[in-house]
């Protein structure tokens, strides 16, 4: 009991400071930028960070999803400073503190545009009608790319993407039970889970099981929900809260969840391998649904 109490508390009271990853956060800024700028144009559906599987069950993330009539963009999204050449499959990044190699954003982006058109085609939904474009779109106007970068029509600076968005805007929409269905399509495909953790980190990737008392509980298949976990930290009611081991209850489709801050969630970081547990007491916000920017 008394060993319960002190995790529990001790877990709400002073929990592990975890820092932001500056680098992310810039990067989900400057998302969400471009996210509300072209938010603005009128006519457009936009689909933000949504999954779509491979053949092998496989998630691949899209970072942007754009309808406009019968024109469809699919954009990869790079937040990029300093100066960027191709070496072998990878490209590289250099500024003035460091040098990055990355994948290669371009054949992903052609990888997940033959996914996303098998995808769409599964759903029995038919694409004729319709042009695919892909774009990676570089959010920095002032960024140095080597001559075989910036000679790719598919490879564009965010400023000439939205000029290639005003030019072609078409009035044109398909009749609206086509337009309804794509919406279904679209809406139905999932994000990754984002646990909001004390500090400020934000880990992405899948949630699988709570950890409840040392005891799994699964959860329903493709649940989206957004819980606030509102600890009340540095406060008298945490204390008593910890003390007699009130939990919090979550409640997911027709679940309900109760759990202490010890009580932890199985996770799977996106690009990697392995459960974590990350303990409800760290945690802020757990996000598993389209956010609202």
């Amino acid at each position: 009991m008394i060993k319960s109490f002190w995790q529990n508390y001790k877990l709400v009271s002073n929990p592990s400071i975890t820092p932001p990853d500056m680098v992310s956060r810039a990067g989900n800024l400057a998302e969400n930028d471009f996210f509300n700028t072209i938010s603005q144009i009128k006519g457009l559906n936009i689909y933000k960070n949504k999954r779509v599987k491979d053949s092998e069950a496989g998630l691949h993330e899209i970072d942007f999803i754009i309808i406009d009539g019968f024109t469809i963009y699919l954009i990869e999204f790079k937040h990029w400073v300093g100066s960027i050449e191709i070496k072998g499959d990878e490209w590289i990044q250099t500024t003035k503190k460091r040098t990055i190699a990355h994948q290669d954003p371009l054949a992903k982006l052609i990888r997940h545009t033959q996914i996303f058109k098998d995808f769409l085609t599964s759903k029995e939904f038919d694409l004729n009608n319709y042009t695919i474009l892909s774009f990676v779109v570089f959010d920095k106007t002032r960024i140095s790319m080597s001559k075989q970068i910036r000679q790719n029509k598919q490879i564009i600076t965010k400023h000439n993407f939205l000029n290639t968005i005003h030019k072609n805007h078409s009035k044109i929409r398909p009749n609206s039970d086509e337009q309804n269905r794509l919406k279904e399509i679209l809406s139905s495909m999932t994000v990754w889970s984002r646990l909001h953790l004390y500090g400020g980190e934000i880990l992405t990737g899948s949630i699988r099981y709570f950890l409840i008392g040392s005891k799994k509980k699964k959860l329903p298949k493709h649940f989206r929900v957004n819980l606030d976990l509102n600890w009340q930290r540095n406060s008298t009611i945490s204390f008593i809260n910890a003390l007699f081991g009130k939990r919090k209850k979550l409640k997911i489709k027709s679940k309900i969840y109760k759990i202490h801050p010890n009580d932890s969630v199985g996770f799977i970081q996106a690009g990697g391998y392995g459960i974590k547990h990350i303990k409800f007491g760290l945690i802020e916000k757990i996000v598993k649904d389209d956010e609202i920017i």
